[in-house]
């Protein structure tokens, strides 16, 4: 456990020390030319496919009503419960419960998950609008499926019995309305077709026994590739760095209260400082062993009978087994090939340890990498988008973090792809999407859509969006939504105050229970 704790620190703290999140290359992105090259050829028949495509699936919006918002945190909540259960009137329960707080008119829609007790859920949301809280309800699927998708004039529930902590509570909504959901109109649903054209609905970047892998997991069974790893170290003697001497830089400290204990402290500061002492020299040392690693590999290769079938034994053991990591998929790309190394990273999943670990990210570029250099195009652009929107797992996710990670909109921009049409497409929400259709997060294309070569045609096409009685509610919604976070992370403060003033005229067109909930801070 100690030597783990070890590992996560150094690991984490290392981390905070890069300037840049990917290595750039000279033509300014993080691929390099001659993939963007093999990449542009793609996309000019994936562009052409479009164009001769016969769309005829008809997209339905995302179901959605209005509801009435109630709470109530007192004594009285059983008997409003009571209530709930015998289906009061709207009406009569403001009147036999004035002290409860009411929040009314709100757009709520609605989604299905399942809990860790493997119970099916579904969750009602109402949208998050100026600097009012998103509320929410759930309730088991069972219990929602009771009201034969009937809502009108009904109630959805929570109820919180009293603890020693907490009094007892109720929260609920009142429907308005049915659920509702209309089609989208064709030249919507085109910029929704054009990224189902563009991102293969049928491919999924990892296969489906994929293992989990990362600094939180470790396989402590002897392994083929292990075994390689170990003789390619120890061959090209690998520099190395005791776990203990690891410990006195990154343990913890301890506080010294007594004499005995502060002459303990006194040794320890001094072993510290030798330690980082020995800890530069190591990193100098490592620095310039990789710096000719394959070069010495190279020629071990040519003079070593037992390199190649050592390495393909590994290999093939690792695609069985799934006991692959960085360092070994390095070597079978080098001496293998692209493709195979690009399988065995596809065999595994890496969750971030920490909220500076940016170890998923790297696998991700390097997925996306090896998919451009073996033109697996559904591979790389599902890839490229998850580093885009940061779809990981982490263990923790700080927002501290999150600014450093970067959207990378010009990669894929230079391939001549209708880059504003591909986001619009997966950020707008739909009841019936394609199987394994991409969803955007609204936060991170906002960012991306600021670094825009083309900020003129991205704030049209949003705020015509906004006004658009043609599209629901929600999408409308998340049109602001998508603005608002475009705007946020421009770096022009000229340019932001006069977007604002364009949204503002925006927002006055949306319906007044949506338009009135929005308030602009000068």
């Amino acid at each position: 456990m100690r030597i783990f704790f070890v590992l996560m620190v150094l690991f984490c703290m290392d981390l905070t020390a890069q300037n840049t999140e990917f290595k750039v290359y000279d033509n300014g992105l993080i691929y390099s030319e001659n993939s963007v090259g093999k990449l542009k050829h793609i996309v000019d028949s994936l562009n052409l496919k479009f164009k001769v495509c016969d769309f005829k699936k008809i997209f339905l919006s995302s179901a959605q009503t209005k509801v009435n918002f109630i709470e109530i945190n007192k004594s009285d909540a059983s008997e409003a419960k009571k209530d709930l259960e015998n289906n009061i009137s709207y009406s009569d329960f403001k009147t036999k419960y004035p002290k409860a707080a009411f929040d009314e008119n709100l757009v709520v829609i609605k989604s299905h998950y399942t809990n860790y007790e493997h119970v099916k859920n579904v969750n009602f949301s109402s949208l998050e609008l100026g600097e009012r809280q998103r509320q929410t309800i759930s309730s088991s699927q069972n219990e929602i499926d009771s009201y034969n998708n009937n809502f009108k004039g009904k109630w959805v529930f929570e109820y919180q019995e009293k603890t020693k902590y907490s009094k007892e509570s109720l929260r609920a909504f009142y429907f308005i309305e049915e659920f509702k959901s209309k089609p989208i109109v064709d030249k919507y649903a085109k910029l929704i077709q054009y990224a189902d054209c563009l991102i293969d609905t049928t491919a999924q970047i990892f296969y489906k026994d994929a293992k989990n892998s990362g600094v939180r997991y470790f396989d402590s069974l002897p392994n083929k590739a292990t075994k390689f790893k170990e003789y390619v170290n120890n061959t090209l003697k690998k520099p190395s760095f005791s776990y203990e001497k690891l410990s006195l830089i990154y343990g913890y400290d301890e506080m010294a209260f007594d004499a005995d204990s502060m002459k303990k402290n006194k040794e320890d500061i001094a072993n510290k400082e030798v330690a980082e002492k020995e800890y530069k020299v190591y990193q100098k040392n490592l620095e310039k062993w990789e710096s000719v690693k394959f070069t010495r590999l190279d020629s071990i290769e040519k003079a070593d009978k037992n390199f190649d079938l050592m390495l393909n034994e590994a290999f093939i053991e690792a695609k069985i087994n799934k006991s692959s990591d960085e360092e070994f998929e390095e070597y079978v790309g080098r001496f293998i090939g692209k493709r195979e190394e690009l399988e065995l990273k596809r065999n595994r999943r890496v969750i971030g340890g920490c909220s500076m670990d940016d170890s998923p990210r790297v696998h991700a570029l390097n997925i996306a990498m090896l998919s451009a250099e073996t033109t697996k195009w559904e591979i790389f652009l599902r890839s490229h988008l998850n580093i885009m929107n940061d779809r990981f797992d982490r263990a923790s996710d700080g927002s501290y973090a999150q600014g450093a990670r970067n959207t990378y909109i010009k990669e894929i921009e230079v391939l001549d792809i209708n880059v504003l049409d591909l986001i619009l497409g997966i950020s707008l929400r739909i009841e019936n999407p394609s199987e394994n259709h991409y969803f955007s997060n609204i936060n991170r294309v906002g960012r991306a859509l600021s670094e825009s070569s083309n900020p003129t045609l991205v704030e049209m096409n949003l705020l015509n969006m906004i006004v658009d009685t043609d599209l629901d509610d929600y999408n409308r919604v998340l049109m602001y939504y998508l603005f608002d976070n475009y705007n946020y992370n421009l770096k022009d403060e000229n340019a932001k105050k006069l977007n604002q003033s364009k949204l503002q005229v925006a927002v006055s067109k949306l319906p007044d229970y949506i338009s009135s909930r929005i308030i602009f801070k000068n």
